[in-house]
């Protein structure tokens, strides 16, 4: 679980490893439940919530940006659906609405829904064959978890930066 310390740390100079060492444990913790890279868990966290200093992360414990499956249906392991506003580009073009997101009690239970959704959603079936490469499973996780053609990149770009790869070991 975050301490409450930790939010406190994610504003000094050296949030960035404040940040990667709270989420390590628990992207290797999700590694283990979940058979998921923990490199790409912690990279897609950095990236989805800011280093966990987005008003997602911070208010709502939401380290991924999922949204809910109904304004009413958070899913099994968020506990209720916030508002908020978002950008959505599909149908094009671009253009603001009301977006609803997951809240969840606790940063564990964001890395955990994480884990069962790429797991249990068609939509990451394909990766999942790809789980001992982090580069390829990112890579084919992308196609359908974001429409930025550079998100894989970005991941992979944050694993190596980072040293992320250290929580695969």
């Amino acid at each position: 679980m975050i301490h409450i310390g930790l939010a406190a740390l994610l504003l000094s100079p050296g949030y960035q490893e404040s940040y990667v060492d709270a989420a390590g444990p628990i992207a290797t913790a999700i590694h283990a439940a979940y058979d998921i890279p923990a490199s790409v868990t912690v990279a897609q966290s950095i990236l989805e919530s800011n280093w966990g200093r987005s008003k997602l992360s911070v208010d709502e414990r939401n380290y991924f940006g999922f949204k809910c499956v109904t304004p009413t249906s958070p899913g099994p392991i968020a506990v209720r659906c916030a508002r908020y506003p978002s950008t959505e580009c599909i149908p094009s073009p671009c253009h603001p609405v009301d977006a609803y997101f997951r809240v969840y009690a606790s940063i564990d239970d964001s890395f955990r829904d994480y884990g069962r959704l790429l797991t249990t959603s068609p939509n990451y079936a394909a990766a999942l064959p790809a789980r001992t490469d982090p580069d390829a499973f990112i890579r084919s996780v992308a196609k359908k978890y974001a429409t930025d053609p550079e998100y894989a990149n970005k991941v992979i770009r944050l694993m190596d930066l980072h040293n992320l790869r250290r929580f695969d070991r």
